[in-house]
């Protein structure tokens, strides 16, 4: 009997021992703050040419940077008569030398240079929640954009310009496609494919040509929560979908059997970057998970870093850049 309970005895502290390990430390990665660009205003967005930084600071407007000397290049605080609201994305085209700005859910462009910037009265509505643009000739661009409003779903804008009046003018092959049924809150165009967030209907994949009149409907798959924003690869889809985590879905998933694979489950997520072998994942106040992707079908943790309120994450050369309340974080990941 007495040996009965010192096996039990013997039994139950093993249990409490063993049984709080945590998961191997071995496998955690290391992301260490390098620098912090102070951009005033929260930072909302980033695009990257080189090593100049087009950052969205929210109502701080818009600022371009050199990241690698720190120099602020230019600032700029509205459009015309009018003071930017809360800049929430930009991106710059250079082939063409313009700047793309969404001031809150209205968008606009301009030609830019480190002198000077005019934006004109903003265009479409204001419901807009996000936006690509797709140019491959200096004189003409398509911008590509999603809307909240069901009724509205996917737009797009060619616009060429106008050599005898030197102005950017919409073309003819403009217009808007009105056959969904739930609104779209993100999108992205990779290769010959164009991937919708469809709020509480999933995911939309679309055989993508020029013509946006003739895309072809792949499938549309479900996905727990609701899905936000879309990151293409050459393999398939990255989905952040707020407080349901995120999944990854093959694009043969899309003519197949639907298969898709659902990882940080217990994570908001609005934001995914990928880089090779990298997944970054945006968690608002948690700051930022990083993944293993190797087999992108099963996501391995590798550690949550609390950098900041992280809106969203860019790969710039071998460093993470995170667009927090606190300026932009120029993070590096040690494995």
């Amino acid at each position: 009997m007495i040996n009965i309970r010192i096996q039990t005895i013997l039994s139950l502290v093993c249990l409490c021992l063993y049984g709080c390990i945590q998961p191997d430390k071995d496998s955690l990665w290391s992301a260490i703050i390098e620098k912090t660009i102070d951009t005033g205003g929260f930072a909302r967005d980033i695009h990257m040419e080189g090593d100049t930084a087009f950052i969205a600071a929210g109502q701080a407007g818009i600022q371009i940077w050199n990241l690698d000397s720190e120099n602020l290049i230019g600032e700029y605080a509205g459009y015309g008569n009018a003071d930017f609201q809360d800049v929430s994305r930009v991106y710059f085209d250079r082939i063409n030398s313009m700047l793309f700005i969404m001031d809150q859910s209205e968008m606009m462009f301009d030609e830019y240079d480190s002198t000077f910037l005019v934006i004109p009265d903003p265009f479409g509505d204001s419901h807009i929640e996000d936006f690509m643009v797709l140019s491959e000739m200096e004189g003409s661009f398509s911008i590509y954009w999603v809307d909240r409003d069901a009724t509205d779903g996917f737009l797009w804008q060619e616009t060429e310009f106008n050599t005898q009046f030197s102005i950017w003018s919409p073309a003819e092959n403009s217009g808007r496609l009105t056959d969904w049924s739930s609104p779209l809150k993100g999108l992205a165009i990779h290769n010959e494919y164009i991937a919708f967030a469809g709020d509480q209907l999933g995911v939309y994949l679309y055989a993508y040509t020029p013509d946006p009149f003739n895309l072809e409907l792949i499938s549309r798959i479900d996905t727990e929560g609701n899905a936000e924003k879309v990151h293409m690869t050459d393999g398939g889809v990255f989905v952040s979908c707020d407080d349901a985590g995120a999944y990854y879905i093959p694009i043969e998933s899309f003519s197949g059997d639907g298969a898709s694979y659902r990882f940080a489950e217990d994570l908001t997520v609005d934001h995914i970057a990928v880089k090779d072998d990298i997944a970054s994942l945006s968690l608002g106040s948690k700051g930022v998970a990083l993944y293993d992707i190797s087999d992108p079908t099963h996501p391995e943790e590798r550690g949550i870093f609390p950098v900041g309120y992280t809106y969203r994450t860019v790969f710039w050369k071998d460093q993470l850049l995170a667009c927090t309340r606190e300026g932009v974080q120029v993070v590096s990941i040690e494995r």
